[in-house]
C-alpha cells in the first residue's frame, strides 16, 4: 500500500513550491497498478478474522465491551497522537513562515487518517455485526452486497450523492464479516477460487460496461471515484482479493512458519502504525529536499520518469526508516487495564469512538499546511485541521476518563472544549476565521457529549442510591 501511494502521486518542484498531481490522471494507462496495490480490503478481512476471535475470548473471560474497544483505541491513538502532536505544530510554524514550499503536500499528510476512522467505527460495531453473522452466516454479507448495489444506484443512477456514503460502512463491514467467515473456516478453497475468479470478472465487467473508472483510487476530475466512497466495482475487487488470499493460504503459511520470515513479519508489525502514518511525510520530505536540489523530473510515465521515481522512492524509504527508529517505540504500548462494564461505560465508549472517528475524517479531508482554514469536507459539512484535532483529543480524553471510572467528567470536559472552540470560530478569535458553520458543527458535537454525560451521570446517581438503600437495608 505504501509503495502504491508513492507511485501514483507525482511531485515536482517549481516556483519555490512543491507541486502535487496524480500520475494516474496524467497517464491513465497506469490503472493496473491500482488493482495490484489496492490492498485496503485485506486489512479489513484480517481485522475481522482477528477481532471475531478476540471478542469471543473477551466474552469467555467476562471482560466488558468497553475493555475490548479500549485496547484497540489505545493501539491506534497513541501513535496517531504522536503523529498529530508533531505534524500539526510544524504545520502551524510552516504556515507562519510562508509554508516552506510545502502547501501542496498538505492534503497528502492527513489523507491516510480516513482509514483509521472507519476502522475504529467498524471495530466498535464488532459485537453487533458478529451477532448478525452468527445468526445469518453467509446471508449477512449477501445482504450488504445488495445494500452496496442499491447505494450505487442512488448515487449514480438517481444523482443522490449522499447515498454513496452509505457504502463507507456497508462495504467495509461486508469485508470485515468475510473475516468472520474466514475465522470460522467457512470459506473453503474451492469457494475462495469462486470468489477470486467471480470477483475479478465482475470488476472487469463493471469497468468495461461503465460508469466505473478502471482506477481503484480517486483521481481529481473523475465524476465517480471508486474509493471514496467505495463503489460496487471496488467491492467486487475486494471479493476477488479475499478469495485470492484464502486460496493462496496453503502456500503462504508454510513460508511464514520459517523462523526468520516470521520474525521479520512480527518485527514489521511492531511498527505498522508508524509506517502507515508517516509514509506520506517521508515522501513529501524527501521530495522537498531532492527536487528543490535539482533531482530530475522527466515527463510522467516515461522510462526516465520511472528511473527518477525509483530513486525518489528509495530516498523516501530511508527517511521513513529513520522516522520509525525515532518514534516507532511509541507504538509499542502496554494494554490498558480492564474498563468497567455496564451500559453507561459502553455508551461512553461509543461516544468516544464516534468523536475520534469524526475528528479523523475531518482531518483526512483537509490540508495540514492550512491549519486554521475551514473547508467543505463532505456535502456541505465543514471542518478544518484544528476542528479535527480538537475532536480527536476530546474523544481520547473521554476514553481515558472512562478507563479511570470517571466517564461523566470526561464527557463534560469534551463538551466544554468543543464549545469553547465553537466560540472561537463564531467570533473569529486569534488566527481562527469566522465560521458559523464550523461553530455550529462544534456546538452540535458538544451538545451530544453533554447529553451523553447527563444520561451517564443520571445512571450513576441511580446506582449510588440503589447501593445506599441496599446497605441501609443490610444494617437494619
Amino acid at each position: 500500500m505504501i509503495v502504491g501511494h508513492w507511485l501514483v502521486v507525482d511531485l515536482a518542484w517549481g516556483g519555490d513550491q512543491l507541486r502535487e498531481t496524480s500520475a494516474l490522471g496524467l497517464v491513465p494507462q497506469m490503472w493496473p497498478l491500482t488493482w495490484l496495490f489496492q490492498v485496503i480490503p485485506l486489512f479489513f478481512l484480517v481485522a475481522g478474522s482477528a477481532n471475531a476471535r478476540s471478542w469471543r475470548a473477551t466474552r469467555r473471560r467476562g471482560d466488558s465491551y468497553s475493555s475490548f474497544v479500549d485496547r484497540r483505541l489505545r493501539r491506534v491513538l497513541v501513535p496517531t497522537g504522536v503523529y498529530l502532536a508533531v505534524v500539526v505544530p510544524l504545520a502551524v510554524v510552516a504556515d507562519a513562515g510562508g509554508g516552506w514550499g510545502l502547501r501542496a503536500g498538505g492534503a497528502m499528510l492527513l489523507q491516510p487518517l480516513w482509514f483509521l476512522a472507519v476502522y475504529l467505527v467498524v471495530v466498535a460495531l464488532t459485537p453487533a455485526t458478529l451477532a448478525w453473522y452468527t445468526r445469518a452466516g453467509w446471508g449477512a454479507p449477501a445482504v450488504l452486497v445488495v445494500v452496496a448495489c442499491a447505494a450505487d444506484v442512488g448515487r449514480i443512477g438517481l444523482g443522490w450523492e449522499w447515498a454513496g456514503y452509505l457504502n463507507v460502512l456497508t462495504v467495509w463491514v461486508l469485508v470485515y464479516q468475510l473475516g468472520f467467515l474466514e475465522a470460522d473456516g467457512r470459506i473453503s478453497r474451492p469457494g475462495a477460487a469462486v470468489l477470486a475468479v467471480g470477483g475479478l470478472a465482475a470488476t472487469s465487467l463493471l469497468v468495461w460496461l461503465g460508469p466505473y473508472p478502471a482506477r481503484m483510487v480517486g483521481v481529481a476530475g473523475d465524476r465517480i471515484a471508486n474509493m471514496h466512497p467505495p463503489t460496487v466495482a471496488l467491492t467486487a475487487l475486494a471479493l476477488a482479493e479475499v478469495g485470492a488470499m484464502v486460496w493462496a493460504r496453503r502456500w503462504v503459511e508454510p513460508v511464514l512458519q520459517r523462523e526468520r520470515v516470521w520474525h521479520a513479519v512480527v518485527w514489521v508489525n511492531l511498527s505498522i502504525m508508524t509506517l502507515y502514518l508517516w509514509h506520506q511525510v517521508a515522501l513529501v520530505g524527501a521530495a522537498r529536499v531532492a527536487l528543490a536540489s535539482g533531482w530530475p523530473h522527466p515527463p510522467v510515465g516515461t522510462p526516465a520518469w520511472w528511473a527518477a521515481r525509483f530513486g525518489l522512492v528509495i530516498c523516501a524509504a530511508v527517511v521513513l526508516g529513520l522516522v520509525v527508529l525515532a518514534v516507532g517505540r511509541f507504538e509499542r504500548v502496554t494494554p490498558p487495564p480492564p474498563t468497567a462494564g455496564g451500559w453507561p461505560a459502553a455508551l461512553t465508549t461509543a461516544a468516544s469512538v464516534g468523536l475520534i472517528g469524526l475528528g479523523l475524517l475531518a482531518l483526512a479531508g483537509t490540508r495540514v499546511t492550512e491549519p486554521w482554514a475551514v473547508v467543505d469536507v463532505l456535502a456541505g459539512l465543514v471542518a478544518g485541521p484544528v476542528v479535527g484535532v480538537a475532536a480527536v483529543a476530546s474523544g481520547a480524553w473521554v476514553a481515558r476518563s472512562n478507563r479511570l471510572g470517571r466517564p461523566g467528567l470526561g464527557l463534560a470536559g469534551a463538551a466544554l472544549c468543543l464549545a469553547a472552540l465553537a466560540v472561537g470560530y463564531r467570533a473569529g478569535l486569534g488566527p481562527l476565521p469566522r465560521s458559523a458553520d464550523a461553530a455550529g458543527l462544534l456546538v452540535a458535537l458538544a451538545a451530544v457529549m453533554g447529553l451523553v454525560a447527563g444520561i451517564v451521570g443520571q445512571q450513576r446517581v441511580r446506582n449510588s442510591l440503589r447501593r445506599g438503600r441496599g446497605q441501609l437495608s443490610a444494617v437494619r
